[in-house]
């Protein structure tokens, strides 16, 4: 099974200060890791600007299908601008279209006192599920149309990510955690072949690299993989969004 993360600091936006620019660039993040099936998404607390909050709600935001946002996601400032965040279009974001042995998601809306459950998998009716299930966000698969029947199931897809926010520390004790940095030497082939299907990828600030956050922080980092996934780049800076973009695309190319 695929482990694909990233790690971004919660000063990921120190750059901007419009409220606007700041919600496109988390879209232009959570497109980089829809688009190459990561499965978590890592914030880490950096004290020089925690806006840790803001990029978890929007992270979120775009990951959940849109029939679920009302029920499972609550009016916020930080979702002022979620407007002009581009759709993920991912497996999970399905139409009102229904086909029969489809994977759906869904969220429980009541248990009976029978033990069934009624859900909300985006559609006109509410669909049966034939045991009892905790209220809140839940994956089924249709069973029949009419009457509308579900049951609980594996999504069989990439079904998208995770977010988690967290400290550097915590993820530099993780197994498969790259350091990004233009400081560091250039991967060979063998070793991005390595990490092709499990790795989380550390990225820095637009400030600061990853080393640099981490000595501000008094963490030492030892014994841990470090690449420069943009060789000869012909820029001054390579921006945080841009970098992800990169390096996720080229251990995805290494492992097709």
């Amino acid at each position: 099974m695929s482990k694909r993360g990233i790690a971004i600091p919660s000063s990921t936006l120190i750059n901007e200060t419009d409220e606007k620019i700041k919600t496109f660039k988390v879209g232009i993040i959570a497109r980089a890791a829809a688009i190459f099936r990561v499965n978590e998404i890592f914030i880490y607390r950096d004290p020089k600007l925690d806006e840790s909050e803001l990029i978890c709600d929007l992270l979120k935001y775009m990951e959940t299908p849109q029939y679920l946002r009302r029920d499972l996601i609550p009016l916020k400032r930080s979702l002022k601008f979620a407007g002009i965040l581009p759709p993920l279009q991912i497996p999970s974001h399905k139409p009102k279209r229904l086909k029969v042995g489809e994977i759906r998601e869904g969220v429980v809306k009541k248990i009976n006192p029978n033990g069934t459950s009624l859900v909300d998998i985006g559609l006109d009716t509410l669909a049966i599920l034939g045991s009892k299930a905790k209220c809140g966000r839940i994956t089924v698969k249709v069973r029949s149309k009419n009457p509308l029947v579900v049951e609980e199931a594996t999504p069989d897809a990439y079904w998208g990510y995770k977010v988690k926010v967290t400290k550097l520390k915590s993820i530099l004790k993780k197994d498969n955690v790259i350091i990004t940095s233009r400081k560091c030497k250039f991967p060979t082939l063998d070793e991005v072949k390595k990490f092709h299907n499990n790795f989380l990828l550390v990225f820095g600030s637009p400030e600061e690299g990853v080393f640099e956050i981490a000595e501000r922080l008094n963490i030492k980092i030892k014994d841990k993989p470090c690449w420069n996934l943009v060789p000869n780049q012909g820029v001054e800076t390579v921006r945080l969004e841009e970098a992800v973009f990169i390096s996720l695309a080229i251990l995805n190319f290494v492992r097709y």
